[in-house]
């Protein structure tokens, strides 16, 4: 149409689709930095990318090796929220870009039509990323695939060596280029190709991956964080991937532009839905107040529990250690969800998120050996066995005030190799040859004037004792003090039940 207006009546013209575009990517990027920013901050916590040699040669040393580096690299930039929705949103937005340019080869005259249609697998990638042991791995893998599509279109036989390439860039989902090009030709000798790849894949994980189940080699290893987490739409995803490049590829005549748009209406409405049931409102509201404990927004805990609080000890104890950084824990303790002592601090819970808040409490009241344990052992619960900046860093605290600084600086050797906590490592490093500056440093001085002068041998039991004595020997530990007194009022209250 003249003028290229933004709704012609006919025809799907370049600005309607760049405006539908630009709407997923800033919807993508509403949706995560306004709505579940906290997954954000999980994905970060949960790994450490290393800017080495020899983290590169570890992720490459399994099939999707380098769709789980590349997603590594990226997942480092979500320690702000702005630039891990961004992220994301680009993501979305080459998804759905590489689906419409994949469509292109279908029809020999390049015609393609319904271009809302390659909207699907970017959406359904919103919902599935619900859950959130799900990898950003996964949606890179699946963006690689996708944009080999025309290349193994015109591949011919030389996808005898893409094959085995592709599995071990990408993983399991270099099925999709496969499997189009094998439906596109129609040939007989596009059955060979199937059988070749079958051998490649039973070969290559008999060879060089049999230490995982073969379910995960087939669908997997590092899509998921939980390894023996298989997801419906890990599967469905990929398939439907494929549909839209054949569905969008079919050479119809192009349609009003109206329907395209009712099409992304409706796409979009069933995302809402899709994701109102994939994301578990607890699960997540817990890593919210996670999330804003440890950018010290204490209040923000407040308000949201105020509105809704689940009702389990870790949310209790984030609430209650946020209401003491407010001055309000002994005055509105029982305007909240309480669950006993738990409340205040969990017993070590093996996870890599319940012990979080009660670590960072534990910290601050001056107990740097039980906070290491604590922050060792959610480092060690990793599903899949990463490394954590975040944990890594708190660790070094906790010697360093200890004065075992051997261990410290293995753990700064290893975060000065990345992009975030680089600077702060190598600011702390230095302090390992200058006792005077440990001792000049606010918080380290603080914390190793109330920590317990003396060794004992004690248990979770006796926790209340140990926050007594933590005061005892120093009247400035208002913390100890005050957690020791709501200790026993909610011991009180547990007593008379």
């Amino acid at each position: 149409p003249a003028g290229g207006c933004l709704f012609p009546f006919f025809e799907m013209d370049r600005v309607n689709k760049a405006a539908m575009s630009v709407l997923l990517g800033v919807g993508v990027f509403v949706f995560w930095i306004c709505l579940y920013p906290q997954a954000l901050n999980y994905h970060e916590q949960n790994q450490l990318f290393l800017f080495t040699w020899d983290y590169f040669r570890e992720r490459m040393a399994l099939p999707g090796g380098f769709a789980d580096w590349l997603s590594e690299f990226l997942v480092q930039l979500f320690y702000y929220r702005w630039s891990g929705a961004l992220v994301l949103a680009v993501l979305a937005v080459l998804l759905q870009g590489a689906v419409w340019r994949s469509a292109g080869c279908v029809d020999k005259r390049g015609s393609r039509s319904l271009y809302a249609l390659s909207f699907l697998p970017s959406l359904l990638m919103l919902v599935h990323m619900g859950n959130m042991e799900v990898l950003v791995s996964y949606p890179v893998a699946l963006l690689l695939s996708v944009s080999l599509c025309p290349v193994f279109a015109r591949a011919g036989w030389h996808r005898l060596w893409l094959i085995p390439l592709g599995w071990w860039l990408a993983g399991p989902v270099i099925i999709v280029p496969i499997l189009f090009s094998v439906l596109l030709g129609r040939k007989w000798k596009d059955v060979l190709v199937l059988v070749f790849t079958a051998l490649v894949f039973y070969a290559g994980y008999r060879l060089l991956a049999a230490q995982y189940p073969m379910r995960d080699a087939f669908f997997g290893v590092n899509y998921t964080r939980i390894r023996e987490l298989l997801p419906a739409l890990q599967v469905i995803i990929p398939l439907v991937a494929l549909a839209c490049i054949f569905g969008c590829g079919l050479p119809f005549k192009s349609f009003p532009v109206f329907v395209d748009w009712a099409l992304f209406a409706v796409l979009v409405l069933g995302t809402a839905l899709g994701v109102r049931q994939a994301y578990d409102r607890d699960a997540y509201e817990v890593l919210a107040y996670d999330d804003l404990i440890r950018h010290e927004r204490y209040q923000e805990v407040i308000k949201r529990a105020e509105k809704y609080q689940p009702p389990t000890p870790v949310s209790a104890c984030s609430v209650n250690f946020s209401l003491f950084m407010n001055g309000q824990l002994s005055a509105r303790l029982p305007e909240f969800y309480q669950c006993g002592t738990q409340g205040l601090v969990l017993p070590s819970v093996r996870d890599n998120v319940s012990d979080l808040t009660s670590a960072e409490l534990l910290w601050m009241m001056g107990m740097p050996n039980i906070t290491l344990q604590y922050y060792f052992d959610s480092m060690e619960s990793i599903e899949n066995g990463r490394l954590s900046g975040r944990f890594l860093s708190r660790m070094a605290d906790c010697n360093l005030v200890n004065g075992w600084y051997g261990p410290a600086e293995k753990y700064l050797d290893l975060l000065s190799h990345s992009l975030f906590y680089r600077k702060s490592a190598l600011r702390r490093k230095e302090m390992l040859r200058d006792e005077a500056a440990v001792n000049a440093d606010p918080v380290y001085a603080y914390v190793r004037s109330v920590r317990f002068r003396d060794d004992f041998i004690t248990g979770y039991d006796r926790l209340d004792l140990m926050m007594a004595i933590l005061y005892n020997q120093n009247g400035n530990n208002f913390m100890a003090a005050e957690y020791y007194n709501v200790w026993q009022r909610l011991k009180q209250k547990e007593g008379m039940r």
